[in-house]
């Protein structure tokens, strides 16, 4: 009976610590959806496309971000198309592109975090797709702005 307690306490401990693992767990900061590989423009700026809708994390002591964005094809008869920002399901803001040629480059500011997690999550949601890839637009490299740490 003894043996028995001692196995589901080890099970019950090794369960809670696999949940405040998976909480905020340290790799989730590489980890993306609904976006393609690197790649280089000839200039040599790098991007990735998104698919109809991408995500990314960014640590959340990040302040604000600035996402370079593309558009290279333009929408419906010409129309601009509309890149919906939010984290951690919080709309932040739309991005109008009406030049497919010209990269978009607009100041974020980011909310203060709600929770004590190490990342927060961007999502993108682009009003358009492009042929049978599913290509959306362009991202270039986030540029993050973190709060000065006051000792």
């Amino acid at each position: 009976m003894r043996t028995r307690t001692l196995r589901m306490m080890a099970l019950l401990a090794i369960a809670a610590g696999t949940l405040v693992y998976l909480h905020d767990p340290p790799w989730v900061g590489g980890m993306t959806s609904g976006l393609r590989d690197w790649e280089e423009d000839p200039p040599g700026t790098r991007f990735r496309w998104t698919a109809a809708r991408g995500s990314f994390f960014v640590p959340s002591e990040a302040t604000s971000l600035v996402l370079p964005v593309r558009s290279l094809f333009p929408g419906p008869n010409g129309a601009p198309v509309v890149v919906r920002l939010s984290v951690d399901d919080r709309f932040l803001t739309e991005i109008v592109l009406a030049d497919p040629n010209v990269w978009v480059q607009s100041l974020i500011p980011l909310p203060r975090r709600s929770n004590a997690r190490s990342y927060r999550r961007i999502d993108l949601h682009v009003s358009r797709t492009i042929g049978p890839y599913v290509l959306g637009v362009q991202t270039g490299e986030p540029v993050l702005e973190r709060a000065a740490v006051v000792r």
